[in-house]
This record gives C-alpha cells, structure tokens and sequence, in this order.
C-alpha cells in the first residue's frame, strides 16, 4: 500500500514549481540544473525528485498548470453570463490580475513550451488556444 502524502505536500509541490519557474525565465530552462532548481527552492535534490520526476517533468507540469489556470478562470468569467462587452472586461481584468503574479511562468510558457514533447507541447498549445478564443 502506497505511503499517503502529507499534508503540506501540494503547498510544497506549488512552491517548487514557482521557484522553478522563476529560476527558468532568469536563466532559461536549458541552462537550469536540477541542483539549481533544488538550491532556488530551499530543498535537497532527494526532496525535489519526491516532487518531480525530472527536469522535463517540471517544465510539463509548469506550463500545463499555467494554462489550466487560465482555462479556469476563461469558464468562471463564461460562468457569469455576462453580455459581451461587460465579458470581455472582466476577462482582461482577471488576466491582468493573473498575469500580475505569474509572471515567470507566462515567460515559461511562451519562451521553453518548445522543450516539452510533442503529445505534451500539444496539450498546452490546445490549452493556449481555447484561452484565447474566449477573447475573440
């Protein structure tokens, strides 16, 4: 039988991808090691690879978190049934205000999705892709 996270574990896996995500928009993703992660998230490197598979892995799980974020926030503004004009507003609004503390992984996301394998590169363009039809 499989050992239960504890609790904390999803706070610590969040605070990993987002140093991660600082470290590679500073220096880029090919230039980052797995040590350099580790040291920018205050962890081991054994600590780090409870968390993650490997450096692949955490650019995956980055820029597809990112996106999902943004696809939420696209259905509970759709949520609203709110006519166009006052829809759009709110969209930007929300984006900016998403965009205001997601800054290293929007850079992530739009400098190094092309590191990710073809199935995963795929899955986060199609997510990229319904973000922006909601703006249409």
């Amino acid at each position: 039988m499989a050992r239960p996270r504890s609790s904390g574990y999803d706070g610590q896996r969040e605070q990993i991808l987002a140093a991660a995500a600082a470290l590679f928009a500073r220096q880029g993703y090919t230039a980052s090691t797995m040590n350099q992660v580790a040291a920018a998230c205050g962890v081991s490197k054994a600590t780090l690879y409870h968390y993650v598979r490997d450096k692949h892995a955490l650019l995956a799980q980055i820029a597809r978190g990112h996106v999902e974020r943004l696809q939420s926030l696209v259905a509970e503004v759709a949520a609203l049934g709110l006519a166009p004009e006052a829809h759009l507003r709110v969209l930007i609004e929300r984006f900016t205000a998403a965009y205001a503390s997601a800054q290293h992984e929007h850079r992530v996301l739009t400098e190094d999705v092309k590191f990710l394998d073809v199935a995963e590169r795929d899955a986060v363009v199609e997510g990229q892709r319904q973000v922006v039809a909601a703006f249409a």
